[in-house]
């Protein structure tokens, strides 16, 4: 294995390497934030050293702590990408069975998700999908790069294809590719007549499926493959397999809603863009994120779902020290809207000027308030009370405090005393003040 692996090659994959030496290479440092490059690997030897963090260690502890995966999971994932067979030690028996019935719903999953997108590009039938895809800015060769499909309107394309494979009834099942009628107790192909977006895991794997509607009274409007053996909604998030590399060399990750908000910055270059696939986000997901960059961009719809996404993301992300921030959407626009409106440059631009996630949540509140009676700006200041309790004696905690302290016009001083941890004691002061 150890002969197998490119060191300089897997390296570079999370940071740009330059020659320093017959057998060393430096960089910048993929595990802590440095301008100046003190990270060093041997080629030869496949061994890394950092001076500045003192990460340390060789190729299989690199992909592990770059991963996330323990010492098997980086064995398999070096031999999957190199094209190095592994000889198993003797398993369980239990756990081999477990093991091999994984690899058949997965192989299941990748022959479905072929299907799918052959069937997009070359039958009649899914020529209404290709305009859909098309008209939204979306060109083939990223469609193809994502694997995007067409599920027949048939009951059992996959049903019979799938058994001509030499997969059962009870396969599909598990995979979620098909179900039983409650009539008749019949099996058929669960999604159909749905523009198909595969889900998959970091390392590329296809686990289930996103499925669009086609026809205007199909519900519900996006069918998703449900929790299974093989598929967890909320573990994953879409497009990580290819933005996960990209992310980490330009050390910030963009976060956006949907598989078409994905796929359009992928298209626009922003490579490092993952979608949250329709969930919350979850405490897996920014596991995830962290794996990727130290930076996260959130360019989620400025509604009240994005919202709520955006605050239940500040205190997962703070949990894992990441720094948060907040892409500025118009209202009611989403990423491939926008892009599609306005071009390129204005998303560029949006992301450009991401806003610490601190300073967007007093905005929003500044901007959303009543200031217009003492009760009304006591209610902003309650409101602003939790947000300021995160930030520690700063220039950001100065400059936010006299952005309140103006839009409220409170003196400087009150406006400090009513938002520290004792400003709830110091209401009939603003009251008294204001009266």
């Amino acid at each position: 294995m150890r002969d197998a692996v490119d060191f300089v090659e897997l390296v570079s994959a999370r940071t740009d390497l330059r020659r320093a030496g017959q057998a060393r290479y430096e960089g910048l440092c993929p595990f802590h934030d440095e301008r100046t490059p003190s990270f060093g690997i041997d080629p030869v030897q496949k061994v890394y050293y950092c001076f500045g963090c003192q990460a340390s260690g060789d190729l299989f502890t690199f992909v592990q702590e770059t991963e996330g995966v323990d010492f098997k999971g980086a064995l398999e994932l070096l031999a999957e990408r190199y094209g190095v067979e592994l000889a198993r030690e003797k398993e369980d028996p239990g756990a081999e069975e477990r093991r091999k019935r994984r690899e058949r719903l997965l192989e299941l999953l990748k022959r479905t998700a072929a299907y799918y997108e052959r069937y997009l590009w070359e039958s009649k039938e899914a020529a209404r999908a290709r305009e859909y895809l098309l008209g939204r800015g979306m060109g083939e060769e990223v469609l193809r790069e994502f694997r995007v499909g067409y599920a027949p309107s048939a009951w059992d394309r996959v049903l019979r294809a799938s058994r001509r494979g030499g997969f059962s009834e009870q396969e599909l099942y598990a995979t979620g590719l098909a179900q039983r009628s409650k009539e008749n107790g019949r099996p058929y192909d669960r999604f159909r007549s749905r523009i198909m977006f595969p889900l998959a895991d970091v390392r590329g794997r296809l686990l289930g499926f996103g499925a669009r509607a086609m026809r205007d009274e199909q519900r519900p409007k996006y069918l998703n493959t449900s929790d299974n053996d093989v598929y967890h909604k909320g573990s994953h998030l879409y497009g990580a397999d290819l933005a996960r590399a990209h992310a980490t060399r330009a050390g910030e990750v963009i976060v956006c809603e949907g598989y078409t908000d994905t796929i359009a910055l992928h298209q626009a270059g922003m490579r490092n863009a993952v979608g949250l696939m329709g969930t919350a986000l979850t405490g897996e997901q920014v596991g995830e994120l962290s794996r990727m960059a130290q930076t996260v961009l959130l360019a989620l719809d400025a509604d009240s779902a994005g919202q709520e996404a955006m605050l239940r993301a500040s205190s997962l992300a703070a949990k894992r020290k990441l720094e948060l921030r907040v892409v500025p959407l118009p209202i009611g626009t989403d990423p491939a809207e926008l892009i599609q409106r306005d071009g390129v440059e204005a998303m560029q631009a949006a992301v450009g000027q991401a806003l610490p996630f601190v300073r967007f949540r007093v905005e929003r509140v500044l901007a959303q308030g009543d200031d217009s009676s003492p009760e009304g700006r006591d209610r902003m200041i309650e409101e602003l009370r939790p947000v300021f309790a995160t930030l520690a004696p700063s220039a950001m905690r100065m400059e936010l405090t006299r952005l309140v302290s103006g839009r409220l016009e409170l003196p400087e001083s009150l406006a400090e005393t009513l938002l520290g941890p004792r400003g709830g004691s110091a209401r009939r002061t603003l009251t008294r003040w204001s009266s």
